[in-house]
C-alpha cells in the first residue's frame, strides 16, 4: 500500500486544503489528478511530512507518517514543482550533493549520481553547469536528485508544466521506464490528463479537497461507461442507424463506411441493438464497448461526487 488516509485535513486560515482526505491506493504508477487549487501539493506535502495536518491519520508505505515522518522522508524521492538549482554546481555535482544530503557517503553520492544521470538521459552533460541547462534538462536532473538515494516511492509534482511537445515526450517516456522497471513506485501530481492517462495504471482524482475517486484507471473508466458502442457490419448500415435514432439513441457515423458510434439511451443493454439489426435485416460482425477517454470520466467523477 503506498498510500492510508483517514480523514485527513489541513486547513490554511479559512480555506479547507484538505477536507477529510480519505484514500487507500497502491500500484506501480498512480496519478494524482486534480485542477489548480484542488489540494495536490498540500496532500503530497502531508505525505512528506513538511505539513503537519490539522487531523486525520496517514500511513505512508505503511509507516505512521504523523509519528515518524523522518522514516518516511528516507523512503520517498521528491521532485517539486518549479525550478530548483544551486548556481554554479554541474548536474554531477547537484545529483551527488542531493545523494550525500540523505545521508549517502561521497563516494557512494557520486557513483549513485553517474547511475542517475544515465538514467535520465544527462550523462552527456553531467559536466556542466546546472544554469546551461534547458528547462527539460532541469527537470530531469530533478528526478535525478530525486532517485539518488534508492527511495521506495518517488513523488513529482508538475513535472511536465512548461515542457515543449519533445522534451515532455521525453519525461513521460522517462516515467514509464521507471513504472516497467525495477526502481520506485510513481506518484504523479498533475492537471494533465494525458500524463496519466499515458504512464499510470491507477489515480486519485482531487477537488476542492476532497478525493473524487481513487482506484484503477480501468475502473473509473468502467465505472463511469457513457454506454456506447463502436457497430461493424456488412452492407448498408443506413436503414439501422435510423431505427436506432427513431428509439431514442444517439447516432453518428464512425471512420468508416461500415461502422457506427451509439451512444445508448438510459436503461437500455446492447441488447436494444441487435434487436434493431435485426428488425433491419441488417448484418453486424462487431458490437464493441467504447472506451471512454479518461477526461470524460475525470470530469465524470468531479461533476458527480465520485465513487470512492
Amino acid at each position: 500500500m503506498l498510500l492510508a488516509l483517514h480523514g485527513v485535513s489541513k486547513r490554511f486560515g479559512a480555506l479547507r486544503a484538505l477536507d477529510g482526505v480519505g484514500v487507500e491506493i497502491g500500484g506501480r504508477a498512480v496519478g494524482l489528478l486534480g485542477p489548480n487549487g484542488a489540494g495536490k501539493t498540500t496532500l503530497m506535502r502531508v505525505c512528506l511530512g513538511l505539513l503537519t495536518p490539522d487531523e486525520g491519520e496517514l500511513r505512508v508505505l505503511g509507516i505512521d507518517a504523523r509519528r515518524d515522518p523522518g522514516a518516511v522522508r528516507m523512503r520517498l524521492g521528491y521532485a517539486a514543482e518549479g525550478p530548483h538549482r544551486i548556481p554554479g554546481l554541474s548536474g554531477l555535482e547537484s545529483v551527488a550533493y542531493a545523494g550525500e544530503l540523505c545521508g549517502l557517503p561521497r563516494r557512494t553520492a557520486i557513483l549513485r549520481a553517474h547511475e542517475m544521470l544515465d538514467l535520465v538521459g544527462l550523462d552527456q552533460a553531467r559536466q556542466r553547469p546546472v544554469e546551461e541547462y534547458s528547462t527539460g534538462m532541469h527537470q530531469r536532473v530533478k528526478i535525478a536528485m530525486a532517485l539518488v538515494h534508492d527511495p521506495e516511492l518517488l513523488m513529482l509534482d508538475e513535472p511536465t508544466s512548461g515542457l515543449d511537445p519533445g522534451s515532455r515526450d521525453e519525461l513521460l517516456q522517462l516515467i514509464v521506464r521507471l513504472r516497467d522497471g525495477e526502481g520506485p513506485a510513481v506518484l504523479l501530481s498533475t492537471h494533465l490528463l494525458h500524463d496519466v492517462e499515458r504512464t499510470c495504471d491507477g489515480c486519485i482524482i482531487m477537488d476542492r479537497g476532497q478525493v473524487r475517486y481513487a482506484g484503477p484507471l480501468e475502473e473509473l473508466q468502467r465505472q463511469l461507461g457513457d454506454d456506447s458502442y463502436e457497430l461493424r457490419g456488412s452492407g448498408e448500415l443506413r436503414a439501422l442507424a435510423e431505427a436506432l435514432a427513431g428509439a431514442g439513441h444517439q447516432v453518428a457515423w464512425g471512420d468508416r463506411p461500415d461502422s457506427l458510434v451509439v451512444r445508448l439511451r438510459p436503461g437500455a443493454g446492447p441488447a436494444a441493438i441487435w434487436e434493431a439489426a435485426e428488425a433491419t435485416g441488417s448484418s453486424l460482425w462487431q458490437v464493441m464497448p467504447r472506451r471512454q477517454r479518461l477526461e470524460d470520466a475525470f470530469m465524470a467523477a468531479v461533476a458527480q461526487g465520485g465513487a470512492r
